[in-house]
């Protein structure tokens, strides 16, 4: 039995409604510049939750297709333009603001995305969320993206870096298996198991029965924004 100690939120998802505009943007670039299409359910199934790079690499090894580096850089930077261009303004799905707001005076709170920086943080700035969290960690910060652990783990080493200045009352680090993730996608869903800590998994892009490996599933945040309730869940999981 374990005290819920942090939380670590996905982005892309779980707390904006931002895969829409990464779509778009990715299949404007594929199309321009390779001539080749992607659709919304090859991306949902096959891509979603990749950071831009290994969605990229992984895109091009499907379809048999080589690029030179500085080709392949290209479509990196033509992407993120249209992102941009897109007027990317995502909405904050339903029950995330206030679960956020909640759980932040209770919890120190993380982010951990294969989304860059400049696409998390004026978002949550825009919300009036930024102030609730402590570390951001983006793609550009690690070295391998989801279903790797190592954003998990990442933002987990910063949570704690950041509670050495400070006086916790339990004492010690926060283990992995005191943090909960909450994710909408099953490279998320795995990444989170393969850190070593429990995950919460939203149905905001994969059905209920797609996310069966998190420790729990809801149809939105809302379920989860009662703070006691959440607490006492995640002591009962043992």
């Amino acid at each position: 039995m374990a005290d819920l100690e942090a939380l670590i939120f996905d982005f892309d998802g779980t707390i904006a409604d931002s895969e829409p505009f990464h779509l778009a943007a990715f299949q404007r670039t594929f199309s321009e510049e390779l001539g080749l299409e992607l659709t919304e359910a090859q991306y949902r199934d096959r891509y979603l939750a990749f950071d831009d790079r290994t969605m990229v690499r992984a895109f091009l090894a499907d379809r048999g297709a080589e690029v030179e580096p500085a080709r392949f850089e290209r479509l990196l930077e033509v992407k993120e333009a249209h992102y941009e261009a897109l007027g990317a303004s995502p909405r904050i799905l339903p029950g995330a603001a206030e679960l956020i707001r909640a759980a932040s005076a209770r919890w120190p709170l993380a982010v951990a995305s294969g989304a860059l920086e400049g696409e998390i943080r004026p978002v949550l700035e825009g919300a009036g969320l930024l102030d609730c969290f402590g570390p951001i960690v983006s793609a550009e910060m690690v070295g391998r993206g989801k279903p790797d652990p190592e954003s998990f783990l990442t933002a987990l080493g910063r949570i704690n870096e950041a509670l050495s200045v400070k006086i916790r009352p339990s004492g010690g680090l926060v283990l992995p298996e005191a943090c909960l993730v909450l994710e909408d996608s099953v490279a998320g869903v795995g990444s989170g198991r393969a850190a070593g800590m429990r995950v919460l998994a939203v149905t905001n892009s994969f059905p209920r029965e797609a996310l069966s490996g998190a420790d729990r599933v809801v149809d939105s945040l809302e379920e989860i924004a009662d703070t006691d309730a959440l607490a006492a869940w995640f002591r009962e999981l043992g």
